[in-house]
């Protein structure tokens, strides 16, 4: 563009030409600015959202094309609207340059406003730099303009058109800052802030229309303008391309920001997976269906001794738990989807070894077309030590509350044996004076001194009843032996029921165990029944912990104690019975205890195992002691407990204990484990 643009022809070479609207092209031009602001408006709003570096500058690009797309598709909608008596056509290489002011610009100010450091100054910049980009297309475009009118523009509305570009830019600017500080929802204000931006396209470019002349030279002839089809279906088509434009920065608007939601929801997840991972109190193992670990928390790696989770990638899981069957990860059907829950030597870095429990548990993620497992690696060895601690201190309860009738025990025969040692001093002290008489009367050569010791001998011997402490001596020391024998066997009995072993299974003889365990009891039935033991000549020795396997057993014996002393009460002198019988069946061992006290209910039965429940008065059970049982019977031995009760005529309890202990078959309580 020269500078004679703004010098006005000469009026007698040069006759003024005015045109004219149409008014359908000119809304549609009026819509392309709006929806080009607001496409503007949109991409400004993602990239104050967006956190990656890399999506801002996509975005910026993106919206600066549209922006700029959008203002020339303005330009030539609004002079499609123009109708003029002479014909018009445009230079294709300057129509196209003049594209790129409008893009330069939106980047520009996307770039300066995309920092939200909202000063005057940046404010300003931006502001200016859309309208010299608005303002430069629309001159440019003009130029591209072909025709036989001579064209000039007032200078005064020159400027005027880059000024109103410049505060409609401005104020549409201030509006979208405004929006964003006061975090307003809604498309009512976007809407506000394209139409006022839109006004900086549109105003402009009406504006610098109204700045321009035309002017042909007095010799030309107009032609007749004829309809307008032509350039009404070329704006409708150049509208439909911005619809297009702006309903992909809408949709690409959309979805970045649900993608962008997605992503970070995805991040916070992980993030929040990953914290509770590494604060669990135990360790964690991801573990593929071939026993490769694939992942390890920081406290699985401090339990095994392992500074790196590299050190464990891709091993196998017997380096670190050597006792685990990987024919768990790959098991059929429904095994291989349960939840497994075992104990086992872990195995550290430096060769060392801890007592863990293991629970692991399918996951659903499938990778390279193998199932992932998480393990969960828990050290129990202090938990072991203290259930060891627990165990004992609850035999020492028991014992305990056996207290009275064992010193009684004790003391029946101790009374005895004390009553003997008495009588068999006497009776010593009189065997002396008479051995010490028959001394002196063999050493004595004197025949009257002979006849006087001869004398007291025998008054010694018919004063002291000789003839007596000759048949009660024997006595005396047969049941003092005997009652150092009961005393004896009392004691080894709570020795044996008190000895506190290792959490190991060990072989035990059940009959010499339980014959203890009947004897520590032995205060508790006494008065109240009869107890009749009855153990197999063939029972095997059984792998169990017989302080658990006893405590049980002393359990159901007290029990038993309670229900017949309930039933019969300790005055009468009609006693119940308890029967102990311990015999095999099959790879078992049964031991059955058989009273024939008050019986229990259905209900009763149902609920025996339940921790706390109990139907003794207060002070007389706590309701652990069948719980207790089924822990170490069931859970532990993976043995069963049978119930056959019936009110009024007593319960039989069945404890059956298998040989040899199953280590990796699992068992819950079922109907068939307590039947009733």
């Amino acid at each position: 563009m020269t500078f004679w643009r703004f010098i006005t022809p000469e009026p007698a070479l040069y006759t003024e030409v005015n045109g004219h609207y149409n008014h359908f092209i000119l809304f549609l031009s009026l819509l392309v600015s709006t929806l080009a602001a607001y496409s503007l408006i949109v991409v400004l709003k993602r990239m104050w959202q967006t956190e990656l570096l890399s999506t801002r500058r996509q975005w910026k690009r993106f919206g600066s094309v549209t922006f700029g797309l959008g203002v020339w598709a303005m330009h030539f909608t609004g002079m499609l609207a123009f109708m003029l008596p002479i014909g018009m056509s445009f230079d294709v290489a300057l129509t196209m340059v003049s594209i790129l002011p409008p893009i330069v610009g939106a980047y520009i100010a996307a770039k300066l406003i995309a920092t939200q450091v909202f000063t005057f100054a940046n404010i300003q910049l931006s502001s200016l730099s859309l309208a010299i980009g608005i303002g430069a297309m629309h001159y440019t475009g003009m130029e591209a303009m072909e025709t036989e009118a001579a064209m000039t523009y007032d200078f005064g509305f020159f400027l005027l058109s880059i000024l109103c570009a410049w505060l409609f830019a401005m104020v549409a600017i201030y509006m979208v800052i405004y929006i964003q500080r006061k975090n307003i929802r809604g498309q009512l204000g976007l809407v506000g802030c394209a139409m006022v931006m839109g006004m900086a396209i549109a105003g402009m470019h009406y504006v610098a229309m109204y700045a321009v002349h035309y002017y042909l030279p007095v010799t030309f002839i107009p032609s007749e303008t004829g309809g307008h089809a032509e350039p009404a279906i070329l704006a409708l088509a150049i509208t439909t391309l911005v619809f297009v434009i702006f309903a992909t920065t809408l949709l690409g608007s959309i979805f970045d920001k649900r993608l962008q939601a997605a992503e970070l929801t995805a991040k916070v997840s992980a993030a929040r997976e990953k914290d509770i991972v590494e604060n669990l109190a135990d360790g964690l193992l991801v573990v593929n269906e071939n026993g490769r670990i694939t992942g390890v928390n920081t406290v699985g790696l401090s339990l095994f001794g392992y500074k790196d989770a590299d050190q464990l990638r891709n091993e196998d899981i017997t380096k670190i738990l050597p006792g685990f069957d990987i024919r768990l990860l790959t098991g059929d059907g429904e095994e291989g989807k349960q939840q497994h829950v075992m104990q086992l030597d872990g195995k550290r870095s430096d060769g060392t070894t801890f007592h863990c429990e293991m629970n692991f548990s399918p996951m659903t993620v499938v990778v390279q077309n193998m199932h992932l497992f998480n393990v969960v690696i828990r050290d129990i060895t202090q938990r072991l030590m203290l259930e060891d601690q627990l165990r004992q201190a609850q035999k020492m309860e028991s014992i305990g509350q056996l207290a009275a009738g064992i010193a009684h025990e004790i003391n029946t025969p101790t009374q005895y044996v004390s009553d003997n040692i008495f009588f068999l001093k006497g009776a010593s002290e009189t065997g002396i004076s008479v051995m010490k008489t028959v001394h002196a009367l063999l050493n004595s050569k004197d025949e009257a001194e002979q006849a006087l010791i001869r004398a007291e001998l025998e008054a010694l011997m018919k004063g002291e009843d000789i003839e007596f402490l000759i048949d009660e001596m024997p006595v005396a020391f047969d049941q003092s032996v005997e009652g150092l024998q009961r005393i004896a066997k009392i004691v080894g009995a709570m020795k044996s029921f008190s000895h506190s072993g290792d959490e190991k299974m060990h072989k035990v003889d059940l009959k010499e165990a339980i014959s203890s365990t009947i004897t520590v009891a032995r205060g508790e039935w006494r008065y109240v029944a009869d107890l009749e033991a009855e153990f197999s000549e063939d029972v095997p020795l059984v792998t169990c912990s017989r302080d658990e396997v006893n405590q049980v057993v002393l359990n159901f014996i007290v029990n038993a104690a309670h229900a017949v002393e309930e039933k019969f009460g300790r005055e009468r002198m009609e006693k119940g019975l308890i029967q102990v019988r311990v015999y095999p069946l099959d790879d078992t061992v049964i031991i059955e205890i058989t009273d024939n006290g008050t019986g229990m209910s259905k209900e009763v039965c149902k609920r025996i195992f339940e921790p706390f429940f109990t139907t003794k008065p207060p002070g007389k059970g706590t309701g652990q002691g069948l719980s207790l049982a089924y822990a170490v019977i069931i859970e532990k031995h993976k043995g069963q407990i049978l119930v056959n009760s019936e009110i009024g005529l007593g319960t039989t309890f069945k404890i059956v204990l298998p040989v040899e202990h199953p280590q990796t078959v699992e068992s819950e309580l079922s109907d068939e484990n307590t039947l009733c």
